[in-house]
């Protein structure tokens, strides 16, 4: 929705309006904003009236946002968050580090990052306010080039203009079986084509690209986009799959499975941080972005992501 020339949205009224989308009520965003009723509709019709656009449906159960309204709340979220980042970088230079950081992490790296990170935060690090949003590589990329995220560590990223890629660590794929079901060594690609398995719809994406030109792809028996209930179902004997190393590092080093390395020399996924080519990273975001980093090389140190012959 391009603005009209001159006009100049009033941040508060954006605030207000984008409060009362995001919470679906404008009673529940004045008792979050503690703002009068009154005040908060007259804000928005004011808002409406500058844009010559309705922004709101209201309905007994809520509001509705309409078309307009929605665009708008796109662009308001962005124009607000770099406001955030604003004021957020000038009380950080005054004292100790401040501000906002919204993270996104694949699935299957954040059960090993995410607790590491919020200690870390913390601790070191108080009034530095963490969110963090677990999904896809595609749709945390997706994030980050709305301005949602200013962080995102992704699995096997495509090279891209707007953002910025840094490598973090290789980490090896494994068939994963539960203890005493199969010989130890790896499993042939062969054998692999023809072995029914569990698998997220995220791993068969990163498998499929990286067996597609090696020879036969895999035979998934049945999707399942839960990481958790995929390793119950294998630690039980129920299935078998294929999972990024450090998701079951710890079952691996106590016995209740077995790793298997992929094809003679093995197969790795790459995992990388990404953000904006466009946005300069904030102090928050920097040493969230430095602390990720630590963490994920204190576990490849650990060797989580690879066995000490990979290293």
């Amino acid at each position: 929705m391009p603005l009209q020339e001159g006009i100049a949205l009033d941040f508060r009224a954006l605030n207000y309006f984008a409060k009362i989308a995001e919470l679906g009520s404008i009673t529940r965003a004045a008792q979050h904003l503690n703002v009068a009723q009154p005040a908060l509709s007259r804000q928005v019709r004011q808002l409406e009236d500058e844009l010559g656009a309705q922004l709101l449906i209201r309905e007994s159960r809520g509001i509705h946002l309409t078309d307009q309204g929605r665009e708008l709340f796109e662009h308001a979220k962005t124009i607000l968050r770099e406001v955030q980042r604003a004021k957020d970088e000038v009380r950080g230079s005054a004292g100790s580090p401040g501000g906002t950081c919204a993270l996104g992490l694949v699935p299957t790296i954040c059960p090993r990052v995410a607790p590491d990170l919020v200690s870390i935060i913390r601790s070191d690090y108080p009034r530095i306010d963490l969110t963090i949003s677990e999904a896809y590589s595609q749709p945390l990329m997706d994030w980050l080039d709305e301005g949602r995220l200013d962080l995102a560590v992704l699995t096997e990223p495509a090279p891209t203009r707007r953002m910025i890629i840094e490598h973090l660590v290789s980490e090896e794929m494994m068939f994963v079986a539960v203890r005493g079901s199969r010989k130890a060594g790896p499993i042939s690609l062969d054998e692999l084509a023809t072995t029914p398995l569990v698998m997220s719809q995220g791993i068969r994406t990163i498998i499929d690209n990286l067996l597609g030109h090696k020879g036969p792809l895999v035979t998934v028996m049945l999707e399942l986009n839960s990481i958790e209930t995929i390793r119950l179902m294998v630690r039980q004997g129920i299935a078998t799959t294929i999972l990024p190393r450090s998701i079951l590092y710890e079952e691996a080093r106590s016995g209740e499975v077995t790793l298997h390395p992929i094809g003679p020399k093995g197969i790795f996924r790459r995992l990388a941080l990404g953000y904006s080519r466009t946005r300069r990273l904030s102090r928050s975001s920097q040493i969230i972005k430095d602390s990720v980093m630590k963490i994920v090389a204190d576990l490849d140190a650990k060797h989580t992501f690879r066995s000490e012959a990979d290293v």
